[in-house]
């Protein structure tokens, strides 16, 4: 998947108002302000006066693979236009008021739009010239948002664990809310069963084993667990991405408890600074938001704890995990430990790095009532080596969120969001919020 967006640009006019004859001039300032924003412009062949030309525009955007529509509005144009338009492409669509008071330009998006807010169809408009910073900036974040929920529709998930032959009253192999999931998000659950993992992996020898390890190494922490437990462990990532491979798989949700556990920790770490999410407790939710998050910053590995504290005075939300997380998101290599879990496993210690910014997400609810997004901000504090080693020396992540710790859980609680937060370094609250949008989920904050 392309890590650089590409929009949709075309310019609408109408024969019967003043304005087109500027359509030249405003498709050559949006393509150049696309392409400073690193967006890529897809550029329509002609400027659309009518239904065939926005038909003949709409072919070239799907064979171009457009993220999003860019459509700037040089004169008012007719609805049934416009509505070609938006239908056709059936993807993010920003409008482009340009301000020229005889175009009517603003009156326009205005009355169309209010014809997509009555069928509930999300849009956004941008008002200025197009080489205008804020309009532009605007523009190719929905550009982003586009390629963002493009990656999601088409994304593989595997579900790792039992799940097979069992039900209440509907299918025998998944269920009604996996089916529902997928339908509203577009993504596509695969089921494998975690034995395929380990059988693969019991098959690696340990001469390959070790040689792979050599290489691990050079990038793992502090080891208290057995030199077999680490061949083991190394023989499990070995097999994860081969399934990833086999199953073209885009991320991971594996059974880790009652059984199984820490069988998954360490192969989840080293994993995710390979840019591979392998969520260690089946949770397909945040496994996707997870996605969407690296999709948005383009890179980088996302933590996943929860409450196991709170620090009303300081305003911390101190979180903990069972240890999987990333060792990137430690200060140093040197603050990680390995440590034995289970009979063979191990998990992954560490305290999360200080972080100025970090978005906070979530993810709750179903196909019948709908779902909502947690889109938070805070940062992340410096925890102490005792702190740490008090927390379990697991994952701790020492999280300040603007309201009282105890205030911020209350309204977690009082929208019925899960107990699992996902933290992600750098400010991603506008790009969550647009994805929100158009995704059709209920935004929650604090």
């Amino acid at each position: 998947m392309s890590i650089e967006a590409k929009t949709g640009l075309v310019v609408v006019a109408s024969h019967y108002e003043s304005g087109g004859q500027r359509a030249e001039e405003l498709m050559e300032a949006a393509v150049q302000s696309m392409k400073d924003r690193m967006v890529v412009p897809a550029v329509g062949s002609k400027t659309v006066w009518d239904a065939a030309d926005a038909i003949d525009v709409c072919k070239e955007f799907k064979e171009q693979g457009v993220d999003s529509l860019t459509v700037i509005l040089s004169t008012w144009v007719t609805d049934s236009l416009l509505y070609v338009l938006v239908h056709e492409m059936q993807i993010p669509v920003v409008f482009w008021a340009v301000p020229y008071t005889e175009t009517f330009s603003i009156g326009c998006v205005q009355h169309f739009g209010s014809a997509l807010t009555t069928h509930g169809i999300p849009y956004d408009y941008v008002y200025g010239l197009t080489n205008d910073k804020a309009a532009a900036d605007k523009v190719a974040k929905i550009a982003e948002v586009g390629r963002i929920m493009k990656a999601v529709g088409n994304m593989k998930l595997a579900l790792v664990g039992p799940r097979q032959t069992w039900r209440v009253a509907g299918p025998q192999d998944t269920t009604n809310e996996e089916w529902e999931f997928s339908e509203k998000f577009g993504v596509t659950l695969v089921h494998i069963e975690m034995e395929e993992i380990m059988e693969a992996a019991e098959k690696i020898s340990d001469e390959e084993a070790k040689k792979v390890y050599t290489c691990l190494k050079k990038r793992t922490g502090k080891v208290l667990a057995e030199e077999s437990s680490m061949l083991h462990m190394t023989k499990v990532y070995m097999s994860v991405k081969e399934a990833v491979k086999r199953y073209s798989l885009d991320a991971l949700a594996a059974e880790c408890y009652p059984f199984y556990s820490g069988e998954m920790n360490l192969p989840s770490s080293w994993l995710a600074d390979e840019g591979i999410i392998l969520d260690t407790e089946g949770d397909i939710g945040h496994t996707m938001v997870m996605y969407m998050l690296n999709l948005a910053a383009k890179g980088g590995a996302t933590a996943l704890g929860e409450v196991g504290s709170i620090d009303d005075k300081e305003h911390i939300l101190a979180l903990a995990h069972e240890g999987s997380t990333a060792h990137s998101l430690a200060e140093s290599v040197e603050q990680v430990q390995i440590s034995p879990s289970g009979e063979r496993g191990c998990f992954v210690g560490l305290p999360l790095r200080p972080m100025d910014k970090v978005t906070v997400s979530s993810i709750q609810g179903n196909g019948i009532d709908g779902y909502q997004v947690l889109v938070e901000s805070g940062k992340v504090v410096k925890a102490s080596k005792q702190e740490w080693i008090d927390g379990g020396e697991k994952l701790l992540v020492k999280l300040q969120v603007a309201p009282k710790a105890s205030e911020a859980i209350d309204s977690l609680m009082a929208s019925g969001m899960d107990h699992h937060l996902l933290v992600k370094e750098g400010d991603y609250i506008e790009m969550m919020t647009l994805l929100c949008k158009y995704m059709g989920v209920k935004k929650v904050t604090f």
